[in-house]
């Protein structure tokens, strides 16, 4: 006696496997629940044979045209979903937590015009950024070996902690080099995490006045902790202007990305407002704006 194997096709949203229940009709994938045509359904909308659907009803699993959906938005999980659902009574009712969606409001914020932009300042501030991490990690492991492993020497400190190198004896290292690393890695840090906020509409204006901040303090706290270590002093001819290059590179993608991203942020922030105006939406929490004008 033959077992027989079901069929199983390939989720075109997370790439898991799909049982074919229904080979004419849509199937839900088990891992993300998004739907996935079978592998005989007609691709047109289920009442205009001869129009090609946009969309899937999210209750019945009906192939849809423009024509036949109705877009809702709702908040589950904390978070705004968008849902589609065709014109059956059932299906209505079943979508009817969320609410319609502002179509006319949708289009006078449409940000497709700054993808590309959005990507250049993304890959700016990001680059920038990770710049300044390595450059704060090859910083502090310099300064210690210049420290210890050569006749040069920071200017006396007398608070120490006590640390222990995997290869070598307990030796002290000045308080002060430990927390102003620490201090410089952390500026670096929300320097890189800023710099990943840019790509977002809503927050591209306050991530560009975030880099901006904290970049000078980091120009700053560079410059202290070289005039504290004397760093001028240093025996290698090359460290300290390759370090200083690598710095100013940094310095520079960031800097200008910041700007890049408050005068794009702030295009959109304009935007969002005159479409509000526009349309006499007032500016409230949760969804409002986004939904139909009742």
């Amino acid at each position: 006696m033959t077992e027989t194997v079901q069929e199983r096709i390939m989720c075109p949203v997370c790439g898991g496997p799909v049982s074919v229940d229904k080979r004419d009709k849509v199937n839900r994938c088990e891992y993300c629940a998004s739907p996935v045509l079978g592998p005989s359904q007609s691709r047109d909308c289920v009442n205009h044979p001869d129009v090609l659907a946009k969309e899937v009803c999210h209750v019945c699993g009906d192939l849809v045209c423009e024509d036949c959906m109705q877009k809702r938005v709702g908040e589950y999980g904390g978070k705004l979903l968008t849902i589609v659902n065709c014109e059956k009574q059932s299906c209505v009712a079943e979508s009817d937590w969320a609410k319609p969606l502002n179509e006319e409001y949708q289009k006078l914020i449409n940000m497709d015009w700054a993808d590309r932009i959005d990507n250049i300042i993304l890959r700016i501030t990001g680059f920038g950024a990770i710049i300044m991490m390595v450059f704060e990690l090859i910083f502090f492991i310099g300064v210690i070996f210049y420290q210890y492993l050569t006749p040069w020497s920071i200017p006396p400190i007398s608070l120490t902690l006590t640390s222990t190198f995997v290869l070598g004896p307990v030796i002290m290292i000045p308080a002060t080099i430990l927390v102003l690393s620490i201090l410089g890695n952390l500026l670096a840090a929300i320097l890189l995490q800023s710099a990943l906020q840019v790509f977002v509409h809503d927050r591209q204006l306050g991530a560009g006045l975030t880099l901006l901040v904290i970049i000078v303090l980091e120009v700053a706290h560079l410059l202290f902790r070289g005039i504290y270590f004397g760093l001028l002093s240093l025996p290698d001819p090359y460290f300290l202007p390759i370090m200083i290059g690598a710095f100013l590179f940094g310095t520079i993608l960031v800097f200008f990305g910041s700007l890049m991203a408050i005068y794009v942020g702030n295009k959109k922030r304009v935007q969002f407002k005159d479409a509000r105006e526009k349309l006499n939406l007032s500016i409230q929490s949760g969804i409002e704006g986004i939904l139909e004008r009742t």
